[in-house]
Formats: C-alpha cells, sequence, structure tokens
C-alpha cells in the first residue's frame, strides 16, 4: 500500500516522493509496477493513488495478467485477485432494483457483509475503498447520468459504512461529500456556498477561541495540551439538516473546537473555563465522562455563545479518550449505526468486529509478529456465509446451510415446492453445502410440499427453514401425519430383533406416551425425533440386559447351587418365597415390575443369581416367557415376607413448575419414607418424575400416600408403576 495525495498526477514526481519513505528495492518495485500499468492500460490516464498501482491489471489484461506480475511478491497477486473477485460478485445484481425501502436498507447491510466476508485480506477492502475515491474524483467525466447516480447511490450505502467500520474516516467523509454531490447536487452547492461565504471569518474566529483556550489552560497549569478546530463535512452538514428540521444558522457545530488534554480533572478544569467566560447553551450540555456511551466513548460536549452572540461547539476529552474515539472501530460504528437501544442486540456481532483494531496499525506493528491475512482470514463472520439468487441478491445464511434453507431464504413458498437447485449452473444434491459467493438457482415443482424427513436427514439446518417445515407440516392432515408417522415409526423398530426388542407398551410408556398414534402422529409431524426413539429402545435392552440374564438351567441345579453357597453370599436371598412349594431357594425381586406382598406373582429361573420374581403382568416376564417357557416356575408369597425390605415405583405427572421437585422429596421426608433412586424427564411443559422407594412388609397402603401427593401444587396424576 502506498499513500499518495491525490494531486500528484504525474508518475516519476509521485515516484520522487516515494523515496523519502520507502527503501530503493521497494522503489524499484514501484517503477516496475508503474511501467505495466502504463503498457496495458490501454487509454487510460494514470493516476497513482493510495490503491496498490496494479489492482486494475486484470481489467485491462484478463487472460494472462498473473504471468505479468511474476517478478512480483506473491501476495502483489492474491490482492489483485481477491480486489477482481470481490468487484465481480458486485456486478450480478444492482440495489436500484429493490425498491421497498425497508428491503432495501437490510439488502445493503448483508452485502455490507458479504463484501468483507468474501475477502481473506483487509487490505483487499482498503484497496476497493480507494478505489472507489478514485472514481468519484473523476465520475464528473462520465455523461451517462443514470451510471452516475447508481455508483453514488452504492457509494454512499455501502463503501462509505464499509470505511467507517474501518476507522478509515478520511475516505469516509471523502466519499459521502462526492456522492452527496452527484445525488443532490443543489443542496451540495447551496451548503458549500454558504460555508466559503464564511469560511474565512469562522476560522479567525475559532483561532481567537483557541489562543484563549490557551492562555488560561497555561494559566491553570495545563502543560500538555492540544486544541484545535474541526471542520465539518457537507454530508453531514445536510443530514443533520434534514434530521432535525434545521436551517443552516441553527446548527451549532459549524464552529467547532476540540481540546485534548492529559488527565481527567483537566477536562473540567476547561469545562470551567468556558462556562466562566461565556454562557452555555441550555440542553446542549453532555457529560459523557461520567456517563459514558454504551460503546464507552468518553467526551464533555458543550456549547457557549460566544463573543458576537455566535454559538461555539466544544469537545473535551483526555488524550486517551481520543485514541478510544478515534480508533474503537467496532464500537464507534455500532453506536452510530443501531443506537442506544438495540445495541444488547447487535453484541455478538460487535464481538466479531472488535478484533479488527488491532489491525489498523498492521504495517508498524504486525509485521514482525504475524501476518495480516492470518488475522484477517476466517475470522469474519465465520459462522455466516452470504449466497446470491440469480439476479443478484445477497442472502445471508448460517454455515453449513443447503440448497434448501437458500429456498426457505427466499420464500416459504418456494422452499416447499423445492426439488432441486444449481449452483452456479451446476444442478447439486439438495444436501450440498453452500460456500460464499455462490449463485443459487432452485428447482421447483407445481404440486407437493416439504418433506418431514428433510429434517430427519439433515437437509436443513437454518432455524428459519426448520420452522417453516414444521409449520407447513402442522397445517396437514392429521391422518396423512399419522401415516407418515406410523411409516417412521415401525422403520425404527424394525432396527432392532423382534427377540431382543421390548415390548411396544414399554416402548410407549419409556417415551413419555400413553398410545402408539400420538407417538406416530408427533413423529408425522417433525415434534419427534427417530433418533431418540432409537436411544430409547437401546437404553431399554441396556437395562434388561443388566437386570434379568436368563440362561438354560433347572430348578434342581437352582437348589443345588444355592445349598452349596456360603451363607455369607446369599445377600440376594429374599426370604418368604416358595418357588413350586420348596422354601429356601435364592429368589430376588425383578428390577423391572418390583413386585410388592400381595401382587400375583411368578418366577424365571436365571444363571447363577436365583429366581428372579416377577409380576403376572410384567411386559419383560411375557417376553421371556415366550422365548425360554421351560424357565418359567410358579412361586408364592410365604408367611415371614413381613420383614423384608421391597422397593417400588412411584411415577408422578404433574405441571412443571420451579420448585415441584423439592416440594415432593420433602413430601417423603415427612411421611418417613426413603427415597432409593428418582428419574425426571420434562416434556411440553410436563414433569414426569419416578421415584423408587423404600417399604417395609406386605401390608403398605398407597392409597394414603397417593392422595398426599396430589396435594402438591400442579401435580395431574400419581401411580405405581
Amino acid at each position: 500500500m502506498v499513500t499518495v495525495k491525490h494531486e500528484f498526477h504525474d508518475s516519476n514526481s509521485w515516484l520522487e516522493i516515494q523515496k523519502k519513505y520507502f527503501t530503493p528495492v521497494e522503489c524499484e518495485q514501484f517503477q516496475l509496477a508503474i511501467e505495466i500499468a502504463k503498457k496495458y492500460y490501454t487509454g487510460q490516464k494514470f493516476y497513482p493513488t493510495n490503491a496498490t498501482i496494479l489492482f486494475s491489471i486484470s481489467k485491462f489484461c484478463p487472460d494472462d495478467w498473473r504471468e505479468k506480475l511474476a517478478k512480483f511478491d506473491p501476495k502483489v497477486t492474491e490482492l489483485i485477485d481477491g480486489v477482481t473477485r470481490v468487484i465481480q460478485i458486485r456486478k450480478l445484481g444492482t440495489l436500484a432494483d429493490v425498491e421497498n425501502e425497508d428491503e432495501k436498507r437490510a439488502q445493503v447491510e448483508v452485502v455490507r457483509k458479504m463484501l468483507l466476508a468474501m475477502v481473506s485480506d483487509i487490505r483487499v477492502v482498503l484497496i476497493l475503498l480507494v478505489g472507489r475515491g478514485e472514481l468519484m474524483l473523476h465520475l464528473k467525466s462520465c455523461k451517462d447520468t443514470e451510471l452516475v447516480h447508481k455508483i453514488a447511490v452504492e457509494t454512499v450505502e455501502i463503501f462509505s459504512p464499509l470505511a467507517n467500520r474501518l476507522g478509515v474516516w478520511q475516505i469516509k467523509w471523502e466519499l459521502e461529500d462526492l456522492s452527496f454531490k452527484y445525488l443532490h447536487p443543489e443542496q451540495y452547492k447551496k451548503i458549500a456556498r454558504l460555508l466559503d461565504e464564511t469560511r474565512e471569518e469562522r476560522l479567525e474566529y475559532i483561532e481567537n477561541i483557541k489562543q484563549y483556550l490557551s492562555n488560561q489552560m497555561q494559566e491553570n497549569g495545563i502543560k500538555d495540551y492540544q486544541v484545535s478546530g474541526r471542520a465539518k463535512h457537507i454530508y453531514s452538514i445536510w443530514k443533520k439538516m434534514s434530521k432535525k428540521n434545521y436551517d443552516f444558522d441553527d446548527l451549532y457545530d459549524i464552529r467547532a473546537v476540540r481540546v485534548l488534554v492529559p488527565e481527567v480533572r483537566d477536562c473540567y478544569t476547561v469545562l470551567g473555563i468556558l462556562h466562566t467566560k461565556y454562557s452555555p447553551v441550555p440542553g446542549e450540555f453532555d457529560d459523557y465522562i461520567s456517563n459514558p456511551k454504551p460503546n464507552n466513548y468518553q467526551s464533555l460536549h458543550t456549547c457557549v455563545t460566544g463573543p458576537d452572540d455566535r454559538i461555539i461547539e466544544i469537545q473535551i476529552r483526555t488524550f486517551a479518550m481520543h485514541t478510544h474515539a478515534e480508533y474503537g472501530v467496532a464500537a464507534h460504528w455500532r453506536y452510530k449505526e443501531f443506537g442506544e437501544k438495540n445495541i444488547e442486540n447487535n453484541a455478538a456481532f460487535a464481538e466479531k468486529l472488535a478484533w479488527l483494531r488491532q489491525i489498523l496499525d498492521w504495517r508498524d506493528e504486525l509485521t514482525d509478529h504475524k501476518d495480516i491475512t492470518d488475522i484477517f482470514k476466517n475470522e469474519i463472520f465465520k459462522d455466516t456465509i452470504y449466497v446470491m439468487t440469480p439476479n443478484g441478491k445477497v442472502i445471508s445464511l448460517p454455515n453449513g446451510s443447503t440448497p434448501v434453507d437458500f429456498a426457505y431464504a427466499v420464500h416459504s413458498a418456494v422452499g416447499h415446492k423445492c426439488r432441486g437447485a444449481k449452483v452456479d449452473g451446476q444442478i447439486v444434491p439438495l444436501a450440498t453445502s453452500l460456500k460464499n459467493g455462490q449463485r443459487v438457482e432452485i428447482l421447483t415443482v407445481k404440486t407437493g410440499g416439504p418433506s418431514i424427513n428433510w429434517i430427519h436427514d439433515g437437509l436443513v439446518k437454518s432455524p428459519k427453514a426448520i420452522s417453516h417445515i414444521r409449520r407447513y407440516i402442522r397445517e396437514q392432515n392429521y391422518e396423512e401425519f399419522f401415516s407418515n408417522g406410523k411409516e417412521i415409526f415401525e422403520r425404527e423398530l424394525s432396527k432392532f430383533p423382534a427377540i431382543i426388542r421390548p415390548a411396544l407398551e414399554e416402548i410407549i410408556s419409556a417415551l413419555g406416551y400413553t398410545d402408539e398414534k400420538n407417538i406416530c402422529v408427533d413423529l408425522g409431524r417433525g415434534d419427534l425425533s427417530p433418533v431418540f426413539i432409537r436411544e430409547t429402545i437401546s437404553k431399554l435392552i441396556k437395562k434388561e440386559q443388566e437386570s434379568t440374564k436368563p440362561e438354560d438351567v433347572d430348578l434342581n441345579t437352582v437348589v443345588h447351587e444355592f445349598k452349596s453357597t456360603p451363607v455369607a453370599n446369599r445377600s440376594k436371598q429374599l426370604s418368604g418365597i416358595m418357588v413350586d412349594g420348596v422354601s429356601g431357594i435364592v429368589t430376588y425381586v425383578a428390577k423391572c415390575c418390583k413386585p410388592l406382598p400381595g401382587d400375583s406373582i411368578i418366577g424365571f429361573i436365571t444363571q447363577g443369581n436365583g429366581v428372579a420374581i416377577h409380576r403376572n403382568n410384567c411386559i419383560g416376564i411375557k417376553r421371556q416367557a415366550k422365548n425360554f417357557p421351560q424357565k418359567v416356575v410358579q412361586v408364592s408369597w410365604g408367611e415371614a415376607i413381613d420383614k423384608a425390605v421391597f422397593n417400588v415405583d412411584i411415577e408422578v405427572i404433574a405441571n412443571d413448575r420451579s420448585g415441584l421437585l423439592r416440594d415432593l422429596t420433602d413430601l417423603f421426608a415427612r411421611e418417613k419414607i426413603n427415597i432409593d433412586s428418582l428419574r425426571t424427564a420434562a416434556k411440553n411443559n410436563r414433569a414426569i418424575m419416578v421415584f423408587t422407594i423404600q417399604i417395609h412388609g406386605g401390608n403398605f397402603d398407597f392409597t394414603p400416600l397417593i392422595n398426599r401427593i396430589f396435594t402438591v401444587s400442579g401435580v395431574l396424576e400419581v401411580m405405581r408403576k
């Protein structure tokens, strides 16, 4: 990058200036670049600017421009390639096609973001900005008024805000003034004339104020200070006049002074000097030091009535505050563009641009540390991509989005009818992940709608697309939901062999439903995920495998194993159970159904663990009895069962609320009932809790306990499982 003033129209004069700042080797590179530019910029005037000299070479030498740059650092080729790529993207569409103002503002914003996201080196954007400034300086020679207007609109709505975001204030102001000159020539001339008419007088007036302040600060012991007059650019004056319906004479900041001092206390000293000498204008004082703006901007702002009853705007701040105001890039533009009310909503976006502060002085600070490309590349908007419609409208999408996401971003009707897509002219699968800058065309059908499998199969990523698909599905016929969902449900069930698959009733209960139809309907609507069904079934199978391990053994083997087992190892024995009329056999309560004395029970012979005791209606024992009928034995409760301790499951369904679990556990504690374990789940604002509690003996009455549980606020159902 080369810093050059616009009046240097002769390349040799320009090159002589650069010899003061660059090495002989670097100046040789400049000379070589100038020679190439002169040779290939056919019929064009050559104006060295602070854009790279060769940034337009691809335009005038499109086929082999890279070969022409073989003697330069490869970074030069990368920069020019980046500029060319962004320019080509911009040419695909025009803001003039957008009629609605709100839509236009939104489109302008995504174009700005896209320009930043599409380049891997910040210098590409800087080259574009300076190149645009050069174009605006010479736009007066263009005879096509429509083209001039279009370029001016694009400059003020896209390029100027980009310069603002990067902290390149001088370029920003210049682009705004030049655009204003072509968009509103009469207003421009009027304001320029008013400024020129008062310029000399205004400068002399400000000099007198500056001299007075300098003398007063020295008298008050402020040694290190800076006082300057501040110029107001024409576009800014016009915006203020338009926004506040002011006349030119109503503008307080036509005469403006800025005072920089070392310490905060010095700021208030200067303020006291001013307000003692001159009368402050009511309502025009702001203390942003004690009460900083949301972007942490700090300064004292005041307006006073100076000599000859003329208003002067004065800003007072420390040198440190001024540095933040000038280089706090992200904070400055965020406050200006979004305003105070929307600061929080744009916090994440602001964080993504905060890193720009560290690259403003890249030439001096980053050369010896890390390449600027490494800082810029993949940092900005890395979770967002920008793609285009065939007519050039830019659409922003979450990173990883597919053509289906794009279709729904264009319009829900396009998404519903989407059946195919072209990306950069080539047909691609709908599951293709889109990339920055691609042009996407959606292929639609006249009839039909989206499938819930678009969500299940991962064809959509964006919340907007998922929401539209689910809304569409919900609006369809209930029976269609059921039919589609039943197909999905049966497909998921078939993934598990029948011999190990839990009973349907057990699956339904584990999913939190009361019947199969509701499961199918929710599957068809997309409210229930097939993945959740698979995970639930897998957990049930694992749980069953852990609790019961049936093998081919008979009752005599069980009796023999028990009699040969030392007494110390008989901890699993449940005394009082009769197995085929025989006492003393090792038995244990099955975890799947947890039978209690009084329940009708049945036994199942296991390998090494004795006989598992199930309830007669247990789903688990029904499946095992079907597969291994020889292991089923008749069991009954004995007389000594009253001394045993049993675990039992109590299921509570309630409206989910804060403190619900605490209230229920407090109730069990008051009833002196020990909770062995607890399982909870939540669905559709309903809490489903299963308490495994311990009870003694066989005559426990559940009715009082259940009645007390119903007294807890929000409880809807209570049952023993």
